[in-house]
């Protein structure tokens, strides 16, 4: 349930967040070699916390030409719970703030960002210094360049699986729209399963490492999502469709801990239409490259 306070703001109920992968930082030896507190909620699994306060402010429609642009800030460790909150509009449609926090102490803000309906121009990632540098001051990124397209895939949200993540509590379903019918008649994708999918183009569904796709340097270096962005043009997204992604390079960067790749993709329906687009950040993590020694974990 929804719930409302005297600030004019929407706050999602606190939800449990559960890892779905176990390597990466979702490992727990790896994340504490890496220095983090303990295996890493992935950045897709918090994306669901906004639907329910998201729809009661814009209304179903935000399934259909909604956004949330969102930049993570802190981790949240498997076990944890979050909630989202949402401003309520000045008028109709109009862009709003978003943060999501932790349940149990309201001040520790995960990630910050903006939610809008219609117009995601000036949202916070379209409009966020991205601090890019020529890829030639990287060592995992060198040769990746701006524009850059990455080969084209099929792909589709197995109803299977993602009846097999509500069965086991990695997602919840506050409205029943996973898995029963929804006002658009089937169940839908939920955002978790959407944004995956369209990661999916770089980052193969069985392993957390695309060094394939995006450059032969990354090694097995592990990798952690930094931000996303998520905009529906005519969604929602339903299971067991095909849709082609496509996708190409917007920009590399550098981090004291970090190499930066920002890139969008878009998935299309059978016509050809898009369905949904993304803004992602992925952060390679240098003390796990071979390639920074003087990094290195132990």
């Amino acid at each position: 349930m929804v719930a409302e306070n005297e600030t004019a703001v929407v706050v999602g109920p606190p939800q449990i967040l559960k890892n779905q992968a176990q390597s990466s930082i979702h490992d727990p030896v790896e994340a504490q070699k890496l220095g983090f507190r303990g295996p890493a909620v992935g950045a897709n699994v918090h994306l669901d916390l906004f639907v329910p306060p998201l729809t009661e402010v814009y209304g179903n429609c935000w399934l259909e030409k909604g956004a949330l642009s969102l930049y993570f800030l802190n981790v949240v460790v498997s076990g944890e719970q979050a909630r989202g909150v949402v401003e309520r509009p000045s008028h109709d449609g109009a862009q709003v703030n978003i943060r999501e926090e932790r349940a149990d102490d309201p001040s520790i803000v995960v990630s910050s960002g903006t939610a809008s309906l219609g117009d995601h121009s000036r949202s916070a990632l379209r409009t966020r210094d991205l601090k890019t540098c020529d890829d030639g001051q990287l060592r995992m990124l060198k040769g990746l360049k701006v524009g850059q397209p990455f080969a084209s895939r099929q792909l589709i949200i197995p109803r299977a699986r993602q009846e097999r993540q509500l069965e086991v509590g990695e997602l919840a379903d506050q409205m029943g729209w996973y898995s029963g019918r929804s006002p658009w008649g089937d169940p839908i994708a939920s955002m978790n399963n959407t944004s995956l999918m369209m990661t999916f183009l770089i980052n193969d569904d069985d392993t957390v490492v695309p060094k394939d796709t995006v450059s032969p340097h990354i090694g097995d270096a592990l990798s952690i999502f930094g931000a996303f962005e998520i905009a529906f043009e005519n969604g929602p997204v339903f299971l067991d469709r095909p849709y082609t992604i496509e996708g190409n390079v917007v920009g590399v960067g550098d981090s004291p801990k970090t190499e930066l790749l920002w890139w969008d993709a878009v998935a299309l329906d059978g016509k050809g239409v898009p369905v949904v687009r993304m803004r992602h950040l992925f952060r390679f993590m240098k003390a796990s490259s071979p390639l920074y020694p003087e990094l290195s974990a132990e």
